[in-house]
């Protein structure tokens, strides 16, 4: 079929049906947006944790009293002056200075370790990218998405177990499985909608669907600050893995790979769907999607080489956010455990308000035609990086001033949700076919950052006089750069067309 030809049946739509009713494919959604809430959960749920099961580092009475790097704690320095050591052993019941309540179940983990164990998960997600959008190209979205998050929801809840009984290994390893298994989800959700979403709702259904992950982000870090405040850590994980157990039963009886299958949608629904998708032609013949994978045409498309890159630079800024924002605000402001949880999860509301907003906005544009999907991508992306990137300079340079550093953080973390806008959705942009093998690809070229970002933070961050603003400076800084990199790179050479490679066949 001519490009062309193929590119204006795309865009045709039923007349009979209005296509702003509520459908089953608005049910789908509401269920993946509630799935990618519990998957996210889970996995941040560790940010907050560290802070609750690691011994709260205490300086020495020299440092505190001389160094102007150092934000003011007048309960530290009470300590300090009455003579507690600065290393205390994590044996004895632990007196939280913070929150109030005792907990005896505390390891003492320096900053390079916890960095480890934060970078854990994200060694399993790695390994799991490429497969994971394979799989979901090969068997559907249905299978993988609920076995995926029953296995996520066990492993979760065997983690204090794990951490307790085998030590930092055992914890790492265990972060490091549920890494794979999650890393699957995230290409499924691409692969989910190709067969589901009309070419005009597309940029909607995907984004909203990912913006689960922000208000799971808000979520997370909420609850797991209540729970580890009126509880212990070890809450957050039996929490969030139910959670994820409950979903998964859910979805295997509710969800549906495509219209065809769904057994409850109207026939109105289903034909408005395959008609705008070209599943079908006039005389009822159907387009196979090819089986085969062009691994060498998508390896050397230059564009997605970019965005390959974009996404590291891009991933490594918000990694190095949404896994350290807690340690920040507990060793350099002194926030509490439950005020901790508040903060960390503000700025993640803002972010799924405004990749609503921006993904609404961006099928508006769309439709009314105002500039190509290309300028629209770039737009939407470039903008999150140069917002980012200059509020993290500002909290660079925030020292002791909390409110500037929180607002900023809102400001720049808000704003990056336009990414869901913009090359999170150019990837179904440039391939229907192989939506889910791109999103893959470029997830776990992200990834990789997940695994360096809280190493680096580690090292910089590391020991006794480790957490200083000059310390924190510097990785807000190298957050920053990689931010004016993604911004000139994704600007410059990106793009929203289909590819050439992308077609389908009688």
């Amino acid at each position: 079929m001519d490009p062309l030809l193929l590119e204006k049946h795309l865009l045709a739509v039923p007349r009979e049906y209005d296509s702003r009713r509520l459908g089953h494919r608005h049910g789908l959604l509401a269920l993946t947006f509630l799935g990618m809430v519990f998957y996210y959960a889970s996995r941040i749920a560790l940010s907050i944790s560290m802070v609750a099961m690691t011994v709260p580092l205490v300086r020495n009475t020299t440092f505190i009293s001389s160094s102007t790097d150092v934000c003011p704690n007048p309960t530290a320095t009470a300590l300090n002056e009455t003579g507690v050591e600065s290393i205390i052993n994590d044996s004895l019941p632990i007196q939280n200075v913070f929150s109030g309540y005792v907990e005896s179940r505390k390891f003492n983990w320096d900053s390079e370790t916890q960095g480890i164990l934060h970078g854990s998960f994200f060694y399993g997600y790695l390994i799991s990218q490429v497969p994971g959008g394979w799989i979901a190209h090969k068997f559907g979205a249905k299978k993988p998405f609920a076995l995926c998050m029953l296995l996520t929801g066990i492993l979760t809840l065997l983690s204090p177990l794990a951490v307790t009984t085998g030590g930092v290994w055992l914890f790492f390893a265990v972060r490091f499985t549920i890494g794979i298994f999650q890393g699957i989800i995230w290409p499924t959700v691409a692969a989910l909608w190709s067969p589901w979403a009309p070419p005009l709702e597309r940029g909607r259904l995907v984004s909203v669907s990912y913006s689960g992950t922000q208000l799971g982000t808000v979520f997370g870090m909420y609850v797991a600050g209540l729970l580890a405040h009126k509880f212990n850590w070890e809450a957050i994980f039996y929490c969030f893995g139910t959670l994820c157990i409950v979903w998964a039963v859910l979805w295997s009886f509710i969800a549906y790979d495509t219209p065809q299958q769904h057994p409850w949608i109207s026939a109105e629904e289903r034909e408005y769907i395959t008609s705008s998708l070209s599943l079908y032609r006039e005389k009822g013949l159907k387009l196979k999607t090819p089986r085969s994978v062009p691994w060498l045409k998508i390896l050397t498309t230059l564009p997605l080489l970019v965005t390959f890159i974009v996404e590291f630079c891009y991933q490594y800024g918000f990694f190095t956010i949404v896994a350290n924002l807690p340690t920040y605000l507990s060793n350099i402001h002194h926030f509490s455990l439950q005020s901790n949880g508040l903060i960390s999860a503000m700025p993640y509301l803002v972010r799924w308000i405004l990749t609503i907003c921006s993904a609404n906005l961006a099928d508006w544009i769309l439709v009314k035609k105002f500039c190509s999907r290309t300028t629209l991508r770039k737009s939407m992306s470039v903008f999150a990086f140069v917002t980012c990137g200059l509020c993290l300079v500002g909290v660079a340079y925030s020292g002791c001033n909390s409110t500037l550093a929180i607002a900023l953080f809102t400001i720049g973390v808000g704003c990056s949700g336009a990414v869901f806008a913009g090359h999170v959705v150019a990837y179904s942009d440039m391939s229907v076919m192989y939506s889910s093998v791109l999103t893959g690809l470029g997830n776990g070229a992200g990834v990789i950052s997940g695994i360096v970002a809280p190493y680096v933070v580690g090292v910089l961050t590391k020991g006794p006089n480790g957490q200083s603003i000059g310390n924190w400076q510097s990785v807000f800084l190298i957050s920053a750069g990689l931010y004016a990199l993604a911004s000139v790179l994704y600007g410059g050479f990106a793009t929203a067309k289909r590819q050439p490679w992308d077609k389908p066949t009688l």
